[in-house]
């Protein structure tokens, strides 16, 4: 039961952030792509500017022209995703902590991504790292590093942490001495 809360935390966490944003911008609705500055967390590192994606994580469907086939993508891919991870998460037998904890972050974080999606067609972001100047132009939000942290952790789980892990070390069948894979 511990993930519903892990899930409602980081859902919250999501939400507020994106209202008092948006709301602190004084740009809600109206500021498109172009980022507008609130405030600066770290000068010249780290600022809180809010903007309005519509092309998804990294502009990945911005050669998509026409807005309701982009916005109908998000919406099923979404729900696919969801609906994959929460059976997963409800039917799945013996998948660890681990797992649950990485699979709860990229389900709470989708979750609060599909809810803009759903109620303004675009996502509210607004943290921006400027790394050497703006090598990184990207703008994120609270469910953005929620995806991105739970799918970080599912890769080292599958390389390093599960049972069956790539690069786990195995014992060997005839005695306790361990060997590599």
């Amino acid at each position: 039961m511990w993930f519903v809360v892990l899930f409602s935390a980081v859902l919250l966490a999501d939400q507020i952030t994106k209202i008092l944003v948006a709301y602190y911008s004084g740009a809600a609705g109206t500021a498109g792509a172009n980022a507008v500055h609130v405030r600066w967390l770290i000068d010249d590192f780290l600022e809180i500017s809010y903007s309005e994606n519509e092309n998804g994580m990294m502009s990945i469907f911005s050669k998509i022209a026409d807005e309701k086939t982009r916005y109908m993508i998000f919406i099923i891919s979404t729900v696919v995703i969801m609906v994959g991870i929460f059976a997963y998460l409800i039917f799945a037998k013996n998948k660890g902590k681990w797992n649950t904890f990485a699979l709860t972050l990229v389900l709470a974080g989708a979750f609060g991504n599909f809810i803009d999606r759903l109620l303004t067609v675009y996502v509210r972001d607004f943290i921006h790292v400027k790394i050497f100047g703006d090598v990184f132009p990207f703008i994120f939000n609270v469910a953005d590093i929620a995806v991105v942290v739970g799918a970080i952790m599912l890769i080292l789980g599958i390389l390093f942490i599960d049972k069956d892990a790539i690069f786990r070390p195995k014992k060997k069948k005839n005695g306790n001495e361990k060997v590599q894979r």
